[in-house]
């Protein structure tokens, strides 16, 4: 009987494994994580053998943490990956974004199945996806992961490291992915908004909100609008209310977003934006009739505003008018806005937009992201005057440069998505498919209309969603928003601590540093998984060092990781430390407040300052490392 030999390797979970990935030279011999408590953390590792394997299953081992605890089994799953047939890539112009060029087998979906059948000679992914309870103890955590087949076994050393800080449980970016009432009915075979409908519906809620997700839309049409007596217009909002007590109910309703009561009246590049006419039936005879504006939609409009107030809702709602209102119809757009604010004063617009000029006629403003690149003035002008600022991507933008979440991307350009809000300091993001699948089969080869993937970051499955590696990296890339929201916070506290001293100083720079490490620009990215890896584990380990003493804020003129150009590169060092601290690593004045400053000379072969703070025995090294033009790749880490 032959032997058979299982091979297992582990690789970065931001990796996409095909059937002829082969085993490295060196492969990882251990899974290694790396995890905040309250949150979720993935892995990945590939499995190949020169037989078939029939029926491989997988097991992982109990993580234990040197002191007794042991995470919970239900912390840790894993799902075979599976592929969707491709037959054409995204448009593309810079090549490197792209993950393989069609037709091939794309890695996207996380499979329900528990036991496969892997043909010889070919590799086949399994995801780790491990999530740390809040109360967990910090510190390192060891196990195994197996894969069993025909009576033989291959097993991999597992290692989770617990930070010893946890992610807070409240969201600070907002994130609407719309979702499909009708492709999630059809899916399941339920009526919608029957209770079935509901109980399959708060399974995507519920994975929603598992993924940081914290807004799905409502539709207003749920108001089901009577004409009685005399031309008067009830409003029953039972069902209404019933959806939005869902969303609060599976953690989704930190803000209230209305779908729209606008449309294109001659097609996208059309001159005119009309208002619906509200369909209302008549209480006598039953008979439905279309409103004019005035006589329906604006009466709509005024008792919802009341309604969503006696709820106690109306702060965090808003509501849509007319999708992507470009310059073509941009003076209609606004003229039919002020007619809904007219109604409802106290109801807050918000809208993907294709123009730079809404001026107080919308109050949440969603730019698509390339037009947030190119009219980036204007827009930041608004958001000092008080506009809420977003971005939104579709299947625009594309050509490789941006980040966006298409299924033959780069894992990394979907890690990078939430970094944009960072580092430009945007408030919540929009993308219009979560569960659009446009075919009655999910699985198969997506339509060519839109680039794939642009329709869904989930799948059905026997039970509701089946997550893809698109989803997972957004999460992924949530949390690390999470990460740079917490550094500041840590930051405001050393700088209150180090008092007048430390008046100049932003306690947001330092996030915005790391940020600049792989986003220069918004098509100016670095997503490669090892850098973003590093980028996370170097985040994570100064948000511990932040509270320690001796405590320090510090900046460099340029920033940090700004790209410094030979001839020659001069930098300035400028910072506070708790007086009685001493420096080394740069020949600095310190100031008898704490205040510091300091200048250096950089080049290719030396690009980055490191400095050692000292007080009371206590000591911790800070780095800050730039970009040099015309150095090699590796001189950054030098």
């Amino acid at each position: 009987m032959e032997l058979v030999l299982i091979t297992l390797f582990a690789l970065s979970p931001l990796e996409k494994v095909f059937p002829d990935t082969p085993v490295p030279p060196q492969p990882a011999q251990s899974v290694v994580l790396w995890c905040a408590r309250n949150e979720t953390e993935c892995a990945q590792i590939a499995v190949r053998s020169a037989q078939a394997l029939t029926g491989a299953t997988v097991r992982v081992g109990p993580l234990k943490h040197a002191g007794g605890y042991t995470l919970p089994a239900e912390a840790v799953r894993w799902n075979f990956v599976g592929a969707i047939p491709l037959k054409k890539n995204t448009p593309c112009e810079n090549m490197a974004a792209l993950a393989r060029k069609a037709p091939c087998d794309m890695p996207d979906v996380l499979l329900a199945e528990r036991a496969r059948d892997i043909p010889a000679n070919s590799t086949q992914a399994i995801y780790l996806t491990v999530s740390v309870p809040k109360d967990t103890p910090d510190g390192r955590y060891t196990g195994t992961v197996t894969v069993a087949a025909g009576g033989k076994e291959s097993s991999l050393p597992v290692e989770l490291n617990v930070w010893p800080f946890a992610l807070p449980d409240e969201r600070h970016l907002f994130v609407t992915n719309w979702i499909n009432h009708g492709t999630i009915a059809k899916a399941h075979k339920v009526k919608p908004w029957s209770d079935a409908f509901f109980a399959i519906y708060g399974k995507y809620l519920d994975n929603m909100r598992a993924h940081r997700q914290n807004i799905a839309w409502v539709p207003w049409s749920l108001i089901n609008v009577t004409e009685r007596d005399g031309g008067r217009l009830s409003f029953d909002y039972a069902l209404f209310d019933r959806y939005i007590e869902e969303l609060h109910k599976h953690g989704v309703a930190d803000r209230i977003e209305i779908m729209f009561v606008g449309h294109f009246k001659d097609g996208w590049s059309g001159k005119e934006i009309a208002l619906t006419r509200l369909e209302v039936k008549d209480a006598k005879t039953g008979q439905r009739k279309k409103l004019e504006f005035d006589q329906g939609l604006a009466l709509l409009l005024r008792d919802l505003e009341k309604h969503l107030a006696q709820k106690g809702w109306l702060d965090k709602a808003m509501i849509h008018i007319a999708d992507e209102s470009s310059q073509y119809n941009i003076l209609s757009w606004r003229e039919q806005s002020r007619r809904v604010h007219k109604a409802a004063p106290r109801l807050d617009r918000i809208d993907a937009i294709e123009a730079s000029d809404f001026g107080d006629d919308l109050e949440v403003w969603v730019p698509k992201l390339s037009h947030l690149k190119n009219w980036l003035p204007q827009y930041q002008a608004e958001q000092r005057a008080g506009k809420e600022m977003w971005f939104y991507i579709c299947c625009h933008p594309t050509g490789g440069y941006y980040p966006n979440r298409f299924l033959d991307y780069q894992l990394g350009m979907v890690r990078l998505i939430h970094w944009l809000n960072a580092a430009y300091d945007l408030a919540g993001y929009l993308h219009w498919g979560w569960c659009a699948w446009k075919s009655d089969d999910p699985f198969g080869t997506p339509p060519d209309t839109l680039p794939p993937g642009d329709t869904h970051t989930v799948y059905p499955g026997p039970d509701g969603p089946l997550n893809s590696l698109r989803w997972e990296a957004q999460r992924d890339s949530l949390e690390d928003f999470e990460y740079l929201w917490l550094l500041t916070q840590r930051m405001k506290d050393v700088k209150k601590k180090l008092g007048k001293a430390a008046v100049e100083f932003d306690p947001a720079a330092r996030s915005k540093d790391f940020c600049r490490r792989l986003v220069r620009d918004f098509a100016d990215v670095t997503s490669d998984p090892r850098e973003i890896e590093e980028t996370r584990r170097a985040l994570a380990a100064e948000i511990v060092a932040a509270p320690q003493e001796p405590l320090v804020m510090w900046t460099t003129r340029p920033a940090e990781w700004s790209e410094l150009v030979p001839g020659p590169i001069t930098v300035e060092v400028h910072g506070v430390v708790q007086p009685g601290t001493t420096i080394k690593g740069l020949n600095v004045v310190i100031e008898p407040s704490g205040r510091f400053r300091g200048v250096t000379h950089l080049s290719a072969k030396h690009s980055k300052i490191e400095l050692t703070f000292s007080r009371d025995g206590a000591t911790k090294t800070l780095v800050r490392q730039f970009h040099v033009r015309g150095a090699p790749a590796s001189a950054s880490a030098k």
